[in-house]
């Protein structure tokens, strides 16, 4: 996870779903931590490298509301000042501790684009822009279900030939990736509409 100088990797924080966070910290999650959350590593995802080329946007003296994305420094600023002055926090940034949790850190290269379109280092003030967070999104979402898409298909084979309600594969899923079994229902209903739109 870290260079050969040994330096910790550039980050940024990125929104994301429940049971996606979980599966992310299983699947991309390395040894390097940041307030005890693994950094995801998601590179080596196919069409990774083109968004993280993407314009980036600085944060740290924004005082809107966070986006889906945040800055390594901003979010250490909420997070110290959360254990401050929660309600101060909640009023200015309109983030809660909960709401924070829907973070996770992601793993950047050394350097980022600008909006001015000027490569220069990827430093701690550094945030995904917003077409940047919303392309890594959706390609982490469809990571995700291509994932439990493989997982059906071997459970499948596994069943050999028999038939199987889809919550116990997801319930298998879920514990083979150490996802909270309280996003069994809610993966489960997203997937019976994703095979159903697969299936017209």
């Amino acid at each position: 996870m870290t260079d050969k100088t040994n330096r910790p990797p550039s980050i940024a924080w990125i929104k994301m779903t429940g049971y996606i966070r979980d599966w992310l910290k299983y699947e991309f999650g390395g040894r390097a931590q940041v307030n005890g959350v693994p950094v995801i590593c998601i590179q080596h995802l196919r069409g990774a490298r083109d968004v993280l080329r993407m314009e980036t946007e600085t944060d740290v003296m924004d005082r809107d509301e966070p986006e889906q994305s945040i800055s390594a420094a901003k979010y250490s600023c909420i997070d110290a000042a959360l254990r401050i002055d929660t309600g101060t926090v909640e009023r200015l940034y309109s983030m809660t501790r909960e709401e924070l949790a829907q973070y996770v850190p992601v793993e950047c290269p050394r350097l980022c684009m600008t909006q001015d379109g000027v490569l220069r280092p990827w430093t701690d003030n550094v945030r995904f822009g917003q077409r940047q967070a919303a392309a890594l999104q959706r390609l982490v979402r469809e990571a995700f279900w291509e994932a439990v898409r493989e997982y059906d298909q071997d459970y499948a084979l596994a069943a050999e030939g028999k038939r199987y309600a889809a919550i116990d594969m997801i319930e298998a899923f879920c514990k083979d990736t150490g996802t909270r079994d309280t996003y069994v229902e809610e993966i489960r209903r997203e997937w019976q509409r994703r095979v159903k739109r697969e299936d017209h």
